[in-house]
């Protein structure tokens, strides 16, 4: 069962056909890693990467979530109501001086700043995309590999022939990995919103 670090490189053996590999592979795993939300394409996010964090703070800069992939979004609490602090491009954000209740955001580097300092200690809730822990040998299992193992064995097998220099394979197995993941991405969003329904257009059209 393809459900653990191990059995992924015994996996990968196997559809590869290459055992000259094996101290190879965890650099593969790494890579498809890598790929899975940095690639051209289309990146992995699903609902079991979202997470929320929540914080008491007065800067006007706070570090990132350890793992953060995307922002959702961040609500504020004040006066038992729960804002909204909306994003801006860093261009485009409007940088107030003085003190007073945060209103927009940006993100520079590793850091979320707000558009002004903020005067209180304000509870954050900051709902974000969150990259699951790499896998090695001492984390065996993530829930990408428990929810999609697919995406993890095309993904190390494409490593595995572009570094061979097979170009033929290689393509191959860059398309079943794409089509992984857009697979859990369309699940995910079929699971998240259900299916829409169909529109009836009545009398004529142009």
């Amino acid at each position: 069962m393809l459900d653990t670090y191990d059995n992924l490189l015994d996996s990968v053996v196997r559809w590869s056909h290459r055992k000259d590999i094996i101290t190879m592979i965890p650099d593969f795993i790494m890579l498809a890693e890598y790929e899975m939300y940095n690639n051209a394409q289309t990146q992995l996010m699903t609902r079991e990467m979202e997470t929320i964090e929540v914080l008491t703070t007065t800067e006007k800069l706070i570090d990132l979530p350890c793992n953060f992939e995307k922002m959702r979004s961040i609500t504020l609490q004040s006066g038992g109501n729960s804002l909204t602090i909306k994003y801006q491009a860093p261009e485009e954000l409007i940088r107030r001086s003085g003190s007073g209740r945060p209103e927009f955001f940006t993100i520079i580097g590793n850091q979320i700043e707000f558009n002004r300092v903020p005067d209180a200690y304000y509870d954050l809730s900051i709902t974000f995309y969150k990259k699951p822990c790499a896998l090695t040998e001492t984390n065996q299992t993530n829930s990408v590999l428990t929810g999609y193992p697919n995406i993890y064995l095309y993904g190390v097998l494409h490593q595995v022939f572009l570094w061979s220099e097979d170009t033929e394979e290689s393509v191959k197995y860059a398309l079943k990995f794409q089509d992984a993941i857009k697979g859990a991405n369309k699940a995910d969003k079929k699971a998240r919103y259900g299916t829409a329904p169909t529109m009836r257009i009545e009398g004529a059209t142009p």
